[in-house]
């Protein structure tokens, strides 16, 4: 009687495995990274802090709301314009959210300042791979 029980439960993993095995791999819609080039753009009488730590995150948005987790961009160097930032949306995605730790400094008064500022970036559908944009920075008022 245990020879039946053993075979047929070797019978069955050995089934299994095959079957596991043999499946097609899962096919999943590739996601293509896409380059946005950030130029960023201050009020007349505004610059960059130099030498400061400065941090960009992003994260995507689908079009039911769901965002992505926030990745952070470790070459980050606002005074490199355009700045490339590449990313791979998820698929189905409508936006890419910026957030940016900046420091800068007003000229004439000679106040330096950090301020978070964030921005919804809607994406290129067209299937380009490189999209400009300009992120105009409205220094936040005391």
């Amino acid at each position: 009687m245990k020879k039946y029980i053993y075979g047929t439960v070797l019978i069955a993993v050995i089934v299994a495995c095959s079957i596991f095995l043999s499946r097609p791999p899962e096919v999943g819609e590739r996601i293509k990274p896409m380059t946005l080039a950030i130029t960023f753009r201050f009020p007349e009488g505004y610059e960059f802090t130099r030498g400061a730590p400065f941090v960009l995150t992003w994260r995507v948005e689908t079009p039911k709301g769901i965002l992505s987790v926030p990745v952070v961009e470790r070459n980050f160097n606002p005074f490199i314009s355009p700045f490339p930032l590449v990313f791979s949306p998820m698929p189905g995605s409508q936006s890419v959210i910026l957030n940016a730790r900046l420091y800068y400094c007003h000229k004439s008064s000679r106040m330096c300042f950090q301020d978070d500022f964030e921005v919804h970036v809607p994406l290129n559908l067209d299937g380009t791979q490189a999209m400009p944009w300009i992120w105009d920075i409205t220094p936040k008022k005391t």
